[in-house]
C-alpha cells in the first residue's frame, strides 16, 4: 500500500508539471484532468494507509493525515483549475476559428456577388 501511495504521488505531480508545460489543447485539458484524478486516488491510498498503521498519532493528526491530505486536495484543484482555463482557451479558439471562417465566406460572397454586378452593367 505505501508503494502504492508513493508512486501514484509521483505519477501525480508528474502529470502536472507535463500539463503546465504543454502548449493549450487537448493534451493539456487531459493531463490536467488525469493529474486531478490520480491526485485524488493518492488521498484515498493515504487514508487507507493511515487506518490500517492504525490512524496518526494523538496529537499529531494535523501533521500526519490533515495537512498531506489538504495538499492532495490543493494539487486536485489546482490541476482542476488549469484545465478549467485551457478548456476556456480551446472554446475561444474555436469561435475565433468559426468567426474568421465566417468573415472569410462572406468576404468570398461579396467578391463574386461583386464581379456578377459589375459584368451586368
Amino acid at each position: 500500500m505505501l508503494f502504492k501511495t508513493i508512486a501514484l504521488s509521483i505519477i501525480t505531480v508528474l502529470l502536472l508539471l507535463l500539463a503546465l508545460t504543454r502548449k493549450p489543447g487537448h493534451i493539456k485539458l487531459l493531463l490536467a484532468l488525469l493529474s486531478a484524478a490520480a491526485s485524488i486516488a493518492s488521498m484515498v491510498f493515504f487514508i487507507l494507509m493511515q487506518h490500517t498503521s492504525g490512524n496518526p498519532d494523538a496529537g499529531q493528526e494535523l501533521v500526519q493525515l490533515y495537512a498531506p491530505c489538504g495538499i492532495y486536495v490543493l494539487i486536485a484543484l489546482f490541476s482542476l483549475t488549469v484545465a478549467a482555463l485551457n478548456r476556456r482557451k480551446l472554446q475561444k479558439d474555436k469561435a475565433a476559428k468559426a468567426a474568421a471562417k465566417a468573415e472569410k465566406a462572406a468576404a468570398k460572397a461579396e467578391k463574386t456577388t461583386g464581379q456578377t454586378d459589375s459584368g451586368e452593367n
